[in-house]
């Protein structure tokens, strides 16, 4: 399964994001806070993001195996909170923990990003039930 239009951001983002960015996830007609946009896809064995670095540093392409995700989670948490968020309790990020070169990594991701009568929504609750059932798997 592919989804087009998806944010994404690493924990340390999230961490070091600006006012600026902060005012602009917060303003009508902007998308929550991320750095890349791209398209999202699962595989049998492995997820894939390639997208744009909005600061135009470089492009990601990241692929993370189905076995080295640690944990999946649907919510907010102590790094991306609800405040970070205009759209919360209805848009939340979906989180993915995974090992990635000797390091455990975070990632917040609004997959499928949209709006829904005029809120802010993404595909996130759908991404998180499948990818939940492939990590038990694993």
């Amino acid at each position: 399964m592919i989804w087009e239009n998806t944010l994404l951001a690493f924990e340390e983002d999230i961490k070091e994001r600006s006012f600026i960015e902060w005012l602009e996830a917060h303003t009508s007609g902007f998308k929550p806070l991320h750095r890349y946009e791209g398209t999202f896809e699962i595989k049998s064995d492995k997820i894939v993001f390639d997208g744009i670095d909005k600061k135009g540093i470089k492009d990601l392409h990241l692929e993370i195996m189905i076995n080295d995700i640690i944990d999946v989670y649907y919510g907010f948490d102590d790094i991306f909170k609800g405040r970070e968020e205009r759209s919360w309790p209805w848009n939340k990020p979906l989180r993915i923990t995974f090992h990635y070169k000797n390091k455990v990594r975070k990632t917040y991701l609004f997959v499928n990003f949209h709006h829904k009568m005029g809120i802010r929504t993404s595909d996130n609750e759908k991404v998180y039930e499948i990818l939940s059932e492939l990590v038990e798997r694993e």
